[in-house]
Formats: structure tokens, C-alpha cells, sequence
């Protein structure tokens, strides 16, 4: 994996200004007033005091969660877990037989328990709906908030990675995990196609247009 990072470091560029446009056109046709949107902004709101009264200091549920992603996509991956460990005050360790850059950084762009909800909005009854957004603001403000506060350069993550490298590549993946939660709460799984789709495109043209410009 290491090979191809300079390759990805650069597509990573492009792409964030692909998605980024797309994110930013698809925002702008939103009804604001529209239920889901309502719904997910009061849970976010909701969150934000809790956050800074309560959770800010209560390192073990930020610890587990970061643990847990990297657990779970190395599973995806197919690499065995060897170790896992969460503590109150002292961090906590996931250990893989073999691993890459994915697994790595994916606590720093992937919002675990909001992706676990995903698969739930298909099966729940339109009458649940409410709940459903305000939980699903709710979990996103937490991902936001405890990915602010253990971001760091001095991560051992970061380091591992590549501070240059960890740096393209997140912003890139953050505007499309969240572009692509932000589309779906505003349009549902269909806009979120679009989304992905769109923001690919994009992504190629700003790229042709570069090469195109060499040539």
C-alpha cells in the first residue's frame, strides 16, 4: 500500500474539490424547512451541551469508539484481531495481524454508530421517523466533537500514516462521508447515489481539465 500513497495523496486532492462542489450545489437546492432536516439539526443542537457539560471529559466512550472503528474495518478487510483494549484514563490499543493506511485513519473520518444506523431507516416505520433524525444528529455531533478533540499531529496514527499524506487524504474522505450523511438526511439514500456519483464526475473533470492543460 505504501507505494501507491503519492498516487492517492494527489487523486485525494481532486477529489476533495470534486465532492466539495457537489456537497456545496446539493446543499444549496435543500428545503431547509423540511422534517428530516429540522430533525437532525435539533439532535446535533441537542448534543453540544452535552458535549461540553459532560462527555468532552469522559475520554473511555471517545477511546471505545476510535477502538471499535479500527476493529471493525479491519474485520471488513479480513485481518484478524489480536488485541483489543479500551481504558478510562489511558487510552486504549486495537491490534491486527496485518493492517494499512484504511484502517489506520478510519477513526478520523468514519462515523461508526451513524453508518450503523444507516441500514435502520430502511426497515423503520414512517411514524419513527423524528426519532430517527434527532438520534441520527445526536451520534454525528459526537463523531464531530470527539474527532476535533483527539485529532492530533502527534497521533500515532498520524505519524504512522504520514503527516502530509494523513492530511489529503482526510480531508477528502470527511467531505465525503459527511457530504454523503448530510445529502441522505436531506434526500435520503437516493440523493445519496447522486451524491457519489456526481461527486466522481466532477472529481474527473477537474482532473481532465488539468491534464488537458499540461499537454
Amino acid at each position: 500500500m505504501k507505494i501507491h500513497k503519492p498516487i492517492i495523496a494527489i487523486l485525494s486532492v481532486f477529489l476533495s474539490i470534486g465532492f466539495a462542489i457537489t456537497l456545496a450545489e446539493m446543499i444549496l437546492a435543500f428545503d431547509c424547512n423540511q422534517p428530516s432536516i429540522r430533525y437532525f439539526l435539533a439532535g446535533f443542537g441537542i448534543f453540544i451541551p452535552l458535549w461540553f457539560t459532560w462527555l468532552k471529559n469522559k475520554h473511555f466512550y471517545s477511546t471505545f469508539e476510535h477502538e471499535l472503528t479500527h476493529l471493525l474495518v479491519g474485520l471488513l478487510f479480513f485481518k484478524k484481531p489480536a488485541h483489543f483494549t479500551v481504558t478510562k484514563d489511558t487510552g486504549g490499543e486495537t491490534s491486527l495481524y496485518g493492517g494499512n493506511f484504511l484502517i489506520t485513519l478510519a477513526p478520523y473520518f468514519l462515523p461508526t454508530f451513524a453508518f450503523l444506523m444507516l441500514p435502520v431507516y430502511l426497515i423503520i416505520l414512517p411514524k419513527f421517523h423524528l426519532y430517527y433524525f434527532i438520534l441520527f444528529g445526536f451520534v454525528v455531533a459526537y463523531h464531530v466533537f470527539s474527532t476535533i478533540q483527539e485529532f492530533s499531529y502527534s497521533q500515532p496514527d498520524i505519524i504512522k500514516s504520514g503527516k502530509i499524506f494523513s492530511t489529503l487524504f482526510l480531508v477528502f474522505t470527511n467531505i465525503l462521508v459527511y457530504g454523503f450523511l448530510i445529502v441522505f438526511v436531506g434526500g435520503g439514500f437516493e440523493h445519496g447515489g447522486i451524491f457519489l456519483k456526481q461527486g466522481f464526475l466532477e472529481s474527473a473533470n477537474w482532473l481532465v481539465e488539468l491534464f488537458l492543460n499540461f499537454i
